[in-house]
């Protein structure tokens, strides 16, 4: 089958330079899981898809797994390919592995859609609240005011985000923080854009005041918009709840890993590697990820990468995941999952 056409409106990324042969935040789109994805029984030797939705930091592990020969060191042959909302492609095999958050696993499983997490990338999210001068200016903010009297300030002003509030991960964050605050969780609207390229326009053009997202964007979006930062939720007390907690990972058909448990485990071998790497040395990771991110330029990703914190060895216990699925519950991400749910969405059978 051909790479290239393997997947409709898909982008087959370049790996290093001896795998050249072909190359969430948002909840599961349960239609439209068209197109073969690759075959769906490899047999030893056979190609074997990686999934990511976005050439991102967030995806790091995936691609530096791929640049530095980790897979191949497994004696596994993988193709890094972008899909977009590829977690139902996942679910049924069609695609053998990709990048997933942990609040799309879990509302998956909660659909019995047989998506299950099985190895762990990032942990302690970081998100960056900046504003724009022309918000800050028009809300008669200035540097003396508390974190409360800026967010107050600031009501009736929105920010963009992909999916919508309902789904997307910086806009529940947003909710959390303003009731942490004492202030009405809608307080500060969402508007919901299509793409992370849109969600800068509408910066740019004042249509928003506020980002809300992890790194670089909000520095990429300050370089040609300029504003301030106001809040980390990565350095706030605030969220002293989510330390350790379970953010993202890697996402298997629970049919599919069952039954290459060798493959797995390679899998989440590689991807432990990669994470211990960019914990280790977020300057040179970013370094070898800047021809893979290049829409990001190369500081401001070096910068970024600093900002985030990865599972050593990408390894969770099952305990420790559930207790990450609470606190995210808490938070307003999804619902509580049942134990029945929760048992489905993740197994630590394929780590160290």
């Amino acid at each position: 089958m051909n790479n290239r056409s393997s997947v409709a409106s898909s982008k087959v990324l370049p790996g290093t330079a001896r795998r050249r042969m072909g190359g969430i935040t948002a909840a599961i789109a349960l239609t439209a899981a068209a197109g073969c994805a690759g075959n769906t029984n490899p047999g030893a030797g056979e190609q074997i898809t990686v999934s990511v939705s976005i050439a991102a930091p967030a995806n790091a592990p995936i691609f530096l797994a791929d640049e530095l020969g980790y897979f191949e060191d497994e004696g596994l042959d993988v193709k890094v390919q972008i899909i977009a909302n590829a977690s139902l492609q996942i679910a049924t095999g069609k695609v053998q592995y990709g990048a997933v958050n942990t609040s799309t696993v879990i509302q998956a499983a909660a659909q019995d859609t047989k998506l299950q997490q099985i190895c762990v990338t990032q942990v302690d999210p970081s998100y960056i609240l900046a504003v724009s001068n022309v918000a800050w200016e028009r809300n008669n903010m200035n540097e003396s005011m508390s974190l409360k009297e800026m967010l107050a300030a600031l009501e009736g002003e929105n920010i963009t985000a992909i999916g919508g509030r309902t789904v997307n991960p910086g806009a529940k964050l947003l909710e959390s923080l303003l009731k942490k605050e004492g202030l009405p969780a809608e307080s500060i609207g969402v508007l919901s854009q299509a793409s992370t390229a849109a969600s800068t326009a509408a910066f740019q053009k004042g249509q928003v005041g506020l980002v809300f997202q992890p790194q670089p964007i909000p520095d990429q979006v300050l370089s040609v918009a300029p504003g301030r930062i106001i809040y980390d939720t990565g350095s706030s007390d605030l969220f002293s709840e989510l330390n350790g907690v379970s953010w993202s990972g890697i996402g298997s058909s629970t049919t599919y890993a069952a039954e290459h448990p060798d493959i797995s485990e390679k899998i989440c071998n590689a991807i432990g590697k990669a994470n211990n790497y960019l914990d280790e040395k977020p300057e040179e990771a970013a370094k070898t990820l800047h021809k893979d991110m290049n829409s990001f330029d190369e500081k401001v990703l070096a910068d970024s990468m600093e900002t985030y914190k990865w599972a050593k060895d990408a390894a969770m216990s099952e305990e420790q995941f559930a207790k990450s699925v609470e606190v995210l519950a808490e938070l307003g991400m999804f619902e509580q999952p049942s134990a029945e749910v929760l048992d489905g969405a993740y197994t630590a059978d394929y780590q160290k």
